[in-house]
């Protein structure tokens, strides 16, 4: 192989590898910048489900709470109306 030759083909495999090596960072870094964007989402989503959970089990708490007050008023007008003999229309 002639040295010109040899130096042409050295070149070429040179400016090869070079560019080959910026499209591989280019790559990584788009990655990378999607792989941060992803995390960010996820961090995002964890919080909002944390935040749902928290409202739910609250109004679910207060439903509860209100059932139980219905209920224990519901018994105390039984209570009362049998202490003072009364019926439910309120004609004792």
């Amino acid at each position: 192989m002639q040295r010109t030759d040899l130096f042409a083909a050295l070149v070429r495999q040179y400016l090869f590898v070079w560019v080959f090596r910026a499209c591989a960072f280019s790559l990584a870094s788009e990655n990378a910048g999607r792989l941060a964007s992803m995390q960010a989402a996820e961090r995002s989503i964890s919080e909002r489900l944390l935040e749902l959970s928290t409202t739910y089990n609250q109004e679910r708490q207060e439903m509860i709470t209100s059932e139980l007050l219905e209920i224990v008023s519901g018994f105390m007008v039984l209570v009362d109306t049998k202490l003072f003999g009364q019926d439910f229309c309120g004609m004792g």
